[in-house]
């Protein structure tokens, strides 16, 4: 969508073939009656003030409010108010070796320090759940450069849009001139024949044509071997993209989103319960042990929602499982984190959705991340082909917001650009 608002803006006729039936990819906002806000069950936070993020939420006149950074951890039967959590976890992010070694081979040089040991579990829960990472495959060059940026979310403020992510896709769409750009949605493409300015993209018995193509399929997409179901093949084939793509890792997410009869939890008598003053300013929950391990409530605003998160490797045990079994899960690690009866959760409980990205045949992960010895892959998955075949999405940012919305968008827009340099 952000490579067709530039395309747009230069009057250049350009066709988007979308496999879904919906635009928007990993943003998927919903609108539910039973909730008083929209619903994001991909992309929700802005983080950071990425121009090409904010310039969008102010020429829409969208509301985007800070998030506070109130974080509490289960230890034991209780819960424990982590002040300064990027002060615990930088105790262990000193020290970057040269060579690059996988964060879970980072860490074993600490392992030694039991005054680290909750440094060392927090960074873990970190890399799994903010980059939906493997530390057994992630790159500690990469999460330290990351620590230093966006990573380190305590400077870095994060944000929420009102209306939901999705407001940021709808904003470009209305952007768009119709005379000029044309959609077609559940319209999934298994084959892209190309030669030097003609390409041909074939979906079920039809066939669509065009000079050049912007390939915007998500990593876990460009994983999978030609001749797998769901894959794309390229004729001919583009394997410097493919081992490019397998040298980044595809971050496995499962979110949950609950709408209660009441904000239960700021109830004083489970804050003793859990041995802290209270949890009415609580924004973050976490309990690294559970199946779900990361919990936010809708703060600031006053709400009887909250979020369950799954990523990386706890994400993938979940990946596949009925909605039902997810749903139980979630309120199995929900009963665990706070001390309540699960029948009482159920009871109180109006509402619910749950999305496991893995599972999703159109992205097959939520974001990447980069894995040891990969750290030319974006650059690699950026280049255009030919002028012909151009690359975008966030694996294939270049400007620093990989991972990310703004990353998608930058992409987007970079690669409109090179197309139109090679007219």
């Amino acid at each position: 969508m952000a490579a067709a608002a530039v395309l747009s803006e230069k009057k250049i006729s350009t066709l988007i073939l979308e496999g879904r039936n919906r635009i928007g990819g990993r943003i998927h906002t919903i609108n539910d009656p039973a909730f008083p806000i929209p619903v994001d069950l991909g992309a929700e936070y802005v983080h950071g003030d990425p121009d090409v993020t904010w310039k969008i939420i102010r020429e829409a006149n969208l509301i985007a409010h800070d998030v506070p950074f109130d974080n509490y951890e289960l230890r034991g039967n209780r819960l424990v108010h982590l002040q300064g959590f990027s002060e615990e976890i930088g105790k262990i992010m000193t020290g970057i070796p040269r060579a690059d070694l996988s964060f879970a081979e980072f860490l074993q040089k600490h392992k030694s320090r039991p005054d680290l040991a909750n440094a060392r579990r927090l960074a873990i829960h970190f890399v799994q759940g903010f980059d939906a990472a493997d530390p057994q495959l992630a790159s500690t060059q990469s999460i330290a450069e990351e620590w230093e940026g966006i990573g380190d979310i305590e400077e870095e403020t994060q944000h929420r849009i009102l209306k939901g992510h999705g407001s940021i896709i709808e904003h470009l769409h209305k952007s768009l001139d119709r005379k000029h750009i044309q959609i077609r949605l559940n319209t999934v493409v298994s084959e892209i024949i190309w030669s030097r300015a003609k390409v041909t993209c074939k979906s079920g018995k039809k066939k669509f044509q065009a000079k050049k193509l912007i390939v915007t399929l998500p990593l876990g997409l460009l994983q999978l071997p030609p001749d797998t179901l769901g894959a794309i093949r390229f004729i001919p084939d583009i394997p410097r993209k493919r081992i490019a793509a397998n040298r980044l890792g595809s971050g496995p997410v499962v979110k949950a989103v609950f709408k209660f009869r009441e904000p239960f939890w700021e109830n004083p008598s489970i804050a003793r319960a859990l041995h802290v003053k209270g949890l009415k300013k609580a924004a973050f929950l976490h309990a690294p042990d559970l199946p779900f391990p990361t919990w936010w409530t809708a703060l600031p605003l006053r709400l009887p929602i909250l979020t369950a998160w799954a990523g990386g490797p706890k994400a993938r045990a979940l990946a596949g499982l009925p909605r039902a079994m997810l749903i139980d899960t979630a309120l199995d690690s929900l009963s665990k984190l706070l001390h309540q009866p699960r029948a009482r959760l159920r009871s109180l409980l109006e509402k619910s959705h749950v999305y496991d990205w893995l599972s999703d045949p159109f992205s097959r992960g939520a974001y990447s991340y980069i894995t040891v010895g990969s750290k030319r892959a974006r650059n690699v998955l950026a280049k255009p082909i030919d002028k012909t075949l151009f690359f975008a999405g966030e694996a294939t940012d270049i400007s620093g917001q990989a991972s990310t919305v703004a990353g998608a968008l930058a992409s987007g827009q970079r690669a409109a650009h090179e197309v139109l340099a090679s007219l």
